[in-house]
């Protein structure tokens, strides 16, 4: 018994430790969070959080479970736009592959993008459905990701992608080349 009642008075300790790094998320959070105003016809417009925010796993609320069916897969290619200005947003909306069963969920999705060039201020982010959920995958030209598991397999993503910063005299545009998502699923057993 000494020794739990020890391990309680050093909760307040620890909590007190800890609020340093919670004050900083909040402050990191708050500054990154862009709420836009009411549209002139009085409608709300959806909030939209921006980089470098990055979500380190998909909510658990929004997570459905294996279904126990058979796994499959498709793989959708799509020519990249070149970049041609800086702080101008490019998408490469790839297409859902083939016939998906009702009720698919996403088990994991894998990315490959081509530029000729990464020049510093490159951002890219690879958004499922309408852009609402995004996983940023600036640093890694491929990869894959359970962030979208337990999502609707039906639905298609996007690849975003932008160079933020000041343009130099003569920048020549940049070569979009081939970009590829893949997309694996389990259907209802």
């Amino acid at each position: 018994m000494p020794e739990q009642a020890s391990r309680w008075r050093l909760l307040p300790w620890l909590l007190c430790a800890s609020m340093p790094a919670l004050a900083w998320a909040q402050t990191h959070a708050d500054r990154n969070l862009s709420i836009p105003a009411a549209g002139s016809d009085g409608s709300k417009r959806p909030i939209v959080i921006v980089s470098p925010v990055i979500p380190n796993s998909p909510s658990p609320l929004s997570i459905a479970p294996p279904q126990g069916g058979p796994t499959g897969a498709y793989a959708s290619d799509e020519p990249g736009p070149d970049i041609r200005a800086r702080n101008a947003d490019y998408i490469t909306q790839f297409k859902v592959v083939g016939q998906i069963p009702a009720g698919a969920i996403i088990r994991r999705v894998s990315w490959r993008y081509t530029l000729a060039s990464k020049p510093p201020g490159f951002e890219a982010r690879l958004c499922w459905k309408d852009a609402g959920v995004c996983w940023d995958v600036s640093q890694a030209n491929a990869g894959s990701t359970e962030f979208f598991n337990g999502r609707d397999a039906g639905q298609p993503f996007q690849l975003h992608y932008s160079v933020r910063g000041t343009a130099r005299t003569g920048e020549p545009p940049i070569k979009g080349e081939v970009n590829q998502v893949i997309v694996t699923f389990d259907t209802p057993g």
